[in-house]
């Protein structure tokens, strides 16, 4: 796969890698350059008296070097890399070395096990007796009673929590300690609701942060309102139908087995990549990748999760084109979906993101407004049927990013925003980017005062931008800036 620089950065853990990625990435540093169909490879000069060996398989790409960096991938990785996006002509093609072809031997031993395993697991589970299938159901439906008597006591006490701030008064939330609002949240991973618990720190988040301070009012009271509304919800989980109860039990913290999603007719299209969003809580990393269907017009996200010293994958780079099938999770207003095996990237990534509206997509509303407005319907349509709808996939092309130092929270506070000239009143309309997003002067600058297309999540009252494309290049805000 070949992805350019821009892309190659986008695979760094963080932006010191990236930075120091660019640095190695001249032929200064390298020596025994090679490249073949499958792989690259290098040997690269470092602190100690032996090379380091650098190695990446295009496929995935994976990366392995012999220096002792615990991030993957480390600089010598990202700078290999970058230095072939640049200047392919510096690699040789001759046959890969011993060190080289013992790492893709073995990667390719363990896929073939990791298929025997489950083939293995997949033929135990038909050779179990009724008694043994009996057994093992019952061992689960004890856990998953056990959990959901621990999850209904800690709604007991969120409930408690949540009557007593409403009966002290929102007003007096920030004269309270930040160790009030973990130590709830402790307790609902204790009461194996995950998901409250995250609730509960992005609320107090919002609040402490140095950027929201200034706006927390509205953007609390959203998720206190949610907590409230998810308690509801519980209370009455038998009367709503399976899709609604699927998307109770996702948003307190319940796990979906990969199997639900197996069961579901898949939809297949060309799924092009459109952003992702990485996300720490606590031990757990967690990142989203975000698809837009070519021919649906269908939004899909693949989530990725890693806990303790695990990394997560590399990422799947903005604007690249798989062509296969999806298999959504069940729900009310499913987005959640798991790759089918058959699905295919494009040997070269895709020049822009695609941001027309589809014309086989589904139930068009021929009296949309066209821009924001045809967005904010669909989000609202979505909204109703299914209110625990937090973030909401948009792609919007031909917005300028502004400044505005009059803000647009009536406040008076600087602010970012996106512009949109809607061609029915020739009038300029403005979507909020959210107060805690902090790489606004970047995303002017990138745009350099024209229009582009902007990918990002809505919440009902801000946008949260995640990729700018621009006729020259297609940039992640999923990291940092250095």
């Amino acid at each position: 796969m070949s992805l350019t620089p821009e892309q190659i950065l986008a695979l760094a853990p963080d932006p010191a890698s990236a930075k120091a990625g660019s640095g190695q990435a001249s032929p200064s540093y390298w020596s025994g350059l090679g490249a073949n169909a499958q792989a690259l490879w290098g040997l690269c000069q470092g602190s100690g008296k032996e090379p380091y060996r650098t190695q990446i398989e295009l496929a995935g790409p994976a990366f392995k070097c012999s220096c002792p960096s615990r991030k993957f991938p480390c600089k010598h990785g990202l700078g290999l890399y970058l230095l072939f996006a640049k200047q392919a002509a510096a690699f040789g093609s001759d046959e890969a070395p011993e060190w080289v072809r013992e790492w893709l031997h073995s990667r390719e031993q363990r896929s073939e096990k990791k298929a025997a395993k489950e083939e293995q697991a997949a033929q135990q589970e038909a050779t179990l007796s009724p008694e043994q299938v009996a057994a093992r159901d019952k061992a689960q439906q004890k856990r998953q009673d056990k959990r959901a008597q621990n999850v209904a006591q800690g709604f007991e006490l969120l409930d408690t929590w949540l009557q007593d701030l409403a009966r002290e008064g929102l007003a007096g939330l920030p004269g309270k300690p930040a160790a009030n609002w973990e130590a709830m949240a402790a307790r609902m991973v204790d009461a194996q609701a995950p998901g409250l618990a995250y609730r509960i720190r992005k609320a107090g988040s919002l609040l402490y942060s140095k950027q929201g301070a200034a706006h927390w009012e509205l953007a609390v009271g959203r998720e206190l309102a949610q907590l409230a509304l998810l308690s509801q919800c519980h209370a009455r989980l038998e009367q709503f139908g399976p899709e609604w109860q699927a998307d109770i039990r996702s948003a307190i913290g319940w796990a979906t087995p990969q199997e639900d999603a197996l069961a579901q007719a898949p939809l297949e299209d060309v799924w092009q990549v459109c952003g992702q969003q990485t996300q720490q809580d606590d031990k757990i990393s967690r990142r989203a990748t975000y698809l837009r269907g070519k021919n649906s017009g269908r939004w899909a996200m693949l989530l990725h999760f890693a806990a303790g010293g695990q990394t997560l994958p590399p990422p799947l780079l903005p604007a690249i084109q798989y062509h296969g099938k999806l298999h959504f999770y069940p729900g009310a207003t499913p987005l959640r979906a798991l790759m089918a095996a058959d699905a295919q990237a494009d040997s070269a990534p895709q020049a822009r993101l695609h941001a027309g509206v589809p014309a086989t997509k589904p139930n068009p509303d021929e009296n949309a407004k066209p821009g924001f407005a045809r967005e904010l319907q669909d989000y609202a349509a979505l909204l109703a049927c299914n209110p625990l709808l937090d973030q909401y996939p948009m792609l919007l092309p031909d917005v300028t990013p502004h400044y505005l130092a009059t803000g647009t929270d009536g406040k008076g506070a600087a602010a970012f925003a996106l512009g949109c000239t809607d061609s029915a009143s020739d009038a300029a309309s403005y979507l909020p980017i959210d107060a805690t997003f902090t790489q606004g002067w970047l995303m002017l600058a990138l745009s350099g005062g024209h229009a582009a297309t902007v990918f990002g999540l809505w919440n009902g009252y801000s946008f949260w931008p995640l990729t700018l494309a621009t006729p020259e290049r297609i940039h992640s805000f999923d990291m940092e800036p250095v």
